[in-house]
């Protein structure tokens, strides 16, 4: 009788520690689980907060096209030269590309980048429109976008006091960084090589005629 109560005692002991296993399996499971979920947010955050911030420099590139035509001389050699106003010349391309499929915000963006930089270099007026616009230097784009990039990334739920902004005068994009805070079930102990705050980086549609709109110049 001694022997079948040892063998139940073990039985328990035994499965005990099993359910214990299981468990600290499972907590490792959902933690990882909730790593990924949290990188995703995170990646979700500084991309579309890179996307928001490039639109608002697409406002100001109008804006800056529609300064120069009404109110630059400079604007009638331009109807002269090329039969039809900038405004008209990047509508029409941007119609192009987007009866080759192209959504609109990115047909705009290829139809500026092709229009827009032999015409910074000849009208000194459109280009000085252009920094009036986008400003005088990297960080003064930065912080024209920062308040669109802080609204996405504080509607995403990352963390907004761990956001930088740069606009990129190598790859000329708005570029993001931020992070999202993973928060444990657990105390971390068995999953302490996960980073709490996971960083990630996002990027916006390169502009290039931009870098037109500052040659000749240093952004500092």
């Amino acid at each position: 009788m001694s022997v079948l109560n040892n063998e139940r005692g073990n039985a328990t002991f035994y499965l005990l520690w099993l359910l214990g296993i299981v468990a600290l399996i499972f907590v490792i499971t959902i933690n990882i689980v909730k790593v990924y979920i949290v990188k995703e947010q995170a990646n979700l955050s500084v991309e579309q907060a890179a996307l928001a911030a490039t639109a608002v420099l697409l406002e100001k590139t109008d804006y800056a096209v529609k300064e120069f035509e009404s109110s630059s001389p400079e604007s009638a050699a331009q109807m002269m030269l090329d039969r039809k106003s900038i405004s008209q010349l990047i509508e029409e391309k941007k119609a192009e590309y987007m009866n080759s499929g192209k959504d609109e915000a990115t047909a705009y963006i290829k139809a500026a980048n092709e229009i827009l930089p032999s015409r910074l270099v000849l009208y000194p007026t459109l280009k000085s429109a252009f920094r009036t616009s986008l400003g005088a230097s990297e960080a003064e784009i930065s912080s024209i976008v920062a308040p669109e990039v802080q609204e996405i990334i504080s509607q995403n739920n990352a963390n907004a006091d761990d956001t930088t902004i740069e606009f990129s005068t190598e790859k000329w994009r708005i570029e993001i960084k931020s992070t999202a805070t993973f928060e444990s079930i657990a105390d971390n102990k068995y999953i302490s090589y996960f980073l709490r705050d996971i960083p990630q980086k996002g990027y916006g549609p390169v502009l290039e005629y931009i870098e037109s709109v500052y040659a000749g110049s240093l952004i500092l």
